[in-house]
C-alpha cells in the first residue's frame, strides 16, 4: 500500500512511519519540521520513503500527496491545550482545517486513519475507564479541536478513528 502521513516526523509519526515501511508499504511524509527535528533520519534513506517539506494546509500540495495514497494518516497538528491555547486560530488550521482539507481531497476509495487523543474525554473520574460510550466533553480548545476532527473523519465515511491513551509513568 501506499500511506500518506502528514506531520510525519512528529510524536506518533515519527513512530509509526518506521514500522510502515518494515511492514513493506510506500509511505510519504508531508511534514513541516516546525522543530527542525530530525526524528526519521534512520529511515530517511529507505527507498520506499518520500518526504515532503510543506504544509498540509496547502491544497496544491495536499492534491499532489494524496493523488497515489490508497490510505492517509492526517497527523499534523499542533500537540496540547497549553500550546493551541496560545494560538487558537493557528491551532484550528492546523488541527481541523487541515483535515477537513484531506477529507475534501481524496478520492472515494481512499481511507483515512485518524488517531486522536483520549483529551476529548476532558476530567475523567477516579476508578472509572473510558471506552468508545463514553461521552466526549473537551476542556480545552486542543480536546475539542480533535473532537471536531474525529466527527468530521467519521461523518465522511470510509476513515476511522483511534483514540489513543496517555501513558503514564
Amino acid at each position: 500500500m501506499h500511506l500518506l502521513v502528514t506531520g510525519g516526523a512528529g510524536y506518533l509519526g515519527s513512530v509509526m512511519v518506521p514500522m510502515l515501511l518494515a511492514e513493506g508499504h510506500a509511505v510519504t511524509v508531508v511534514d513541516r519540521f516546525l522543530y527542525d527535528q530530525t526524528s526519521l533520519l534512520d529511515c530517511c534513506h529507505h527507498p520506499q520513503l518520500t518526504i515532503v517539506r510543506g504544509d498540509a494546509r496547502d491544497p496544491r500540495l495536499m492534491r499532489e500527496a494524496i493523488a497515489p495514497a490508497d490510505a492517509i494518516f492526517p497527523l499534523a497538528c499542533l500537540t496540547g491545550a497549553p500550546l493551541c491555547a496560545q494560538d487558537p486560530e493557528h491551532a484550528r488550521s492546523v488541527n481541523l482545517d487541515a483535515v477537513r482539507l484531506v477529507l475534501q481531497l481524496r478520492g472515494r476509495g481512499q481511507r483515512v486513519v485518524f488517531p486522536t487523543t483520549n483529551s476529548g474525554y476532558g476530567v475523567g473520574q477516579d476508578g472509572i475507564h473510558c471506552t468508545e460510550e463514553t461521552p466526549l466533553r473537551p476542556i480545552s480548545e486542543y480536546g475539542r479541536l480533535k473532537v471536531q476532527a474525529e466527527q468530521a473523519v467519521l461523518e465522511a465515511g470510509n476513515g476511522i478513528t483511534l483514540r489513543l491513551a496517555t501513558a503514564r509513568a
